[in-house]
Parts: C-alpha cells; sequence; structure tokens
C-alpha cells in the first residue's frame, strides 16, 4: 500500500508540517521522526493525536518510508512514545487503528500488547478504494 510519509511534494510537506505545529500550539498530541540508528536517515513518523487529558487517552500512529518496512522501525518507535505515555503523560489507554488490509500493522500493535476491539466498516478510503479499519486499544494496566 503506498503511503507519502516520506513525500517532498511541497504540498504534503507544508500540511504535515502544519499538522505537527498545530498539535504542538494546542497540546492535542506529538509527531517524532523516526531515524535510522546507522545513518541518521530519515525512515518515517510515529505520533500521539487526539490527547485528552481528562479521560487520560490518545490515539498512536505511525507511517513509514516501504523501504523501512519490516525491519522494527515501527515498533521500536511505537514503544518509546507508549513509555512515555503511561509514564510521564500517565495515560489510562492508547488507541490505534490500522487498514485491514495491512496485516504488518496489525502485527505491530499486537506485538506492543494491542488487543484488537473491533471494526469499522467502510471507514477509509486508500487509493481510491473503501477499506476497513480495526480499532486496537492497549490499557496501562496491560502495559508491560
Amino acid at each position: 500500500m503506498p503511503n507519502d510519509c516520506g513525500s517532498t511534494d511541497p504540498t504534503s510537506v507544508a500540511r504535515f508540517m502544519a499538522g505537527c505545529r498545530r498539535m504542538a500550539e494546542d497540546g492535542s498530541g506529538a509527531r517524532l521522526a523516526i531515524e535510522r540508528r546507522s545513518d541518521g536517515t530519515f525512515v518515517g513518523w510515529c505520533t500521539f493525536n487526539s490527547w485528552d487529558a481528562d479521560f487520560r487517552s490518545a490515539s498512536l500512529g505511525y507511517c513509514l518510508k516501504e523501504a523501512a518496512w519490516g525491519h522494527g522501525y515501527a515498533t521500536e518507535a511505537a514503544r518509546v512514545l507508549l513509555q512515555w505515555a503511561f509514564d510521564t503523560l500517565d495515560l489510562n489507554r492508547v488507541q490505534s487503528e490500522t487498514d485491514t488490509r495491512n496485516g504488518a500493522s496489525a502485527r505491530v500493535l499486537e506485538k506492543l500488547g494491542f488487543v484488537r476491539e473491533g471494526t469499522l466498516r467502510a471507514d477509509c478510503i486508500v487509493n481510491g478504494a473503501v477499506s476497513d479499519s480495526w480499532v486496537y486499544g492497549l490499557l496501562r494496566r496491560d502495559w508491560a
């Protein structure tokens, strides 16, 4: 499945940066760049958004360049953000969603301890194709 997390298209970059600034300014999230340790190459990003201090919850997302798939970068980056979320932010719940056609992303979430909680029917449109999304949740009490 193609993605544009490494896009250099000026419109995509501007939209991405505006979203980062908005999350930082309104306190609704944080986005971190993922770099390969060996050479510092940007391989993608990992984000918390929909932060809700009252409910002590947030959503987790990530996007990696296709060349970085299958190397454990998403799992490693998400694990760091989850540790921060539960230890520093004192969150009780983190939620994530993935396209049902993206088995690799589902495996990342399951490796991190997320539990599949349901399916959102016709939730997303990717490259013009309507698809369902799986909803995953991770509770503080289940975080290892």
